[in-house]
């Protein structure tokens, strides 16, 4: 049960911290198709890795992510 809430906790902060570099890094570009680690590519990337490493883990680190891709939004980061 710790592993899942580190899973998806971790993630949580990873995607918020990564949208934020990429928009300072970026200049604010992170939209559209060019951006990088926010909505369904990662969704998609996160849960073939997790069904390939065959870790249930995973699903916590995709809810993880959505919460963070969504705060990300919110923030205008993407």
């Amino acid at each position: 049960m710790f592993e899942m809430i580190f899973y998806g906790v971790g993630f949580f902060v990873i995607t918020i911290i990564f949208q934020w570099l990429l928009r300072k890094v970026r200049k604010n570009h992170n939209q559209g198709d060019s951006a990088i680690w926010v909505g369904t590519g990662a969704v998609i990337v996160i849960s073939i890795f997790g069904i390939v490493t065959s870790n249930v883990n995973y699903f916590a680190a995709v809810l993880g992510f959505i919460l963070g891709d969504e705060v990300g939004k919110r923030a205008g980061w993407q």
